[in-house]
């Protein structure tokens, strides 16, 4: 080991599973640097984490903003029942995990807290994400990447791949993924937040997302293994709202102070459904 920065820890243990996103070559990693056998380098962030992207984040990456609402409201425990719904969903011989679009790694550490003997691979386009995500558990590394594009990931590398409310990039999913693997999608069932989205004006679901998210598996090879709905009403506060709103897609699309003043003229608590369709999906 070279310089003064300590490698992560998570990091070295997956650096097998990275792939350098130029040329495909394997890495490997000094306290510095990641670097692949044609001199491909990349450096690694003082947070923890190693950005693949070679470029400036795009407009739609997450902001800081939206990263901290995302981890308070998870912190919270208002999407725990998601959470242990998929942890108990990941299969018990799981070794080696990639989560894409990982946000803040809140549901790549609860399959990693069940799965003692695994190790995950977080993947974001969001800086703000990666640096979060990076310090969320020991067995995380975390790495900058776009989910649409190709994942800096190895052929035939994995056992589970994790989409989480985030794009689900079938063709690359199949790729990376062992032929007795599987991937685990969580996508919004009918009537998640179906309480925000008429109070708020928030975007609504589509109706044939389900079937075109089958069809789009199909095409690469995949098909659903099995598949449950995760339900929950709860009275939420003013806050919780608040963070649900600006935590995702629809941030960009509404003023924060506008959003605030919508909540306070309110009464709270008020009831909120959790609705998410957990699927699991096999080559």
């Amino acid at each position: 080991m070279t310089g003064s920065r300590a490698v992560p820890a998570a990091l070295a243990e997956a650096i097998d599973l990275l792939r350098c996103p130029r040329c495909g070559g394997a890495f490997s990693l000094t306290a510095a640097t990641v670097r692949c056998d044609r001199g491909h380098a990349f450096d690694l962030a003082r947070q923890g984490y190693v950005n693949l992207t070679g470029a400036a984040q795009p407009p739609h990456a997450d902001s800081p903003a939206m990263v901290a609402a995302r981890a308070e409201l998870l912190d919270s425990g208002r999407y725990a029942v998601l959470s242990d719904a998929l942890a108990a969903a990941s299969p018990p011989a799981a070794r080696d995990v990639v989560d894409v679009g990982t946000g803040t790694g809140h549901y790549a550490a609860a399959v990693l807290d069940v799965r003692p003997e695994a190790r995950a691979l977080g993947l974001d386009i969001s800086v703000a994400a990666c640096r979060r995500a990076a310090r969320r558990h020991p067995r995380l590394a975390v790495a900058t990447a776009d989910a649409w594009g190709a994942l800096p990931v190895v052929d035939d590398g994995v056992d589970v791949v994790l989409s989480v409310f985030s794009p689900r990039n079938a063709v690359e999913f199949a790729r990376v993924l062992r032929p007795d693997g599987c991937v685990i999608t969580v996508t919004p069932g009918a009537h998640h937040l179906a309480e925000l989205r008429g109070t708020f004006g928030l975007l609504g679901v589509q109706e044939d997302k389900e079937q075109r998210l089958i069809e789009v598996f199909r095409a690469a090879g995949l098909t659903t293994a099995d598949q449950q709905l995760v339900e929950q009403v709860d009275p939420w506060t003013a806050d919780d709202a608040v963070r649900s709103i600006l935590m995702g897609p629809n941030a960009f699309h509404t003023r924060v102070d506008q959003v605030r003043a919508a909540a306070a003229a309110l009464a709270w608590p008020r009831p909120v459904t959790l609705s998410c369709v957990i699927t699991r999906w096999s080559r």
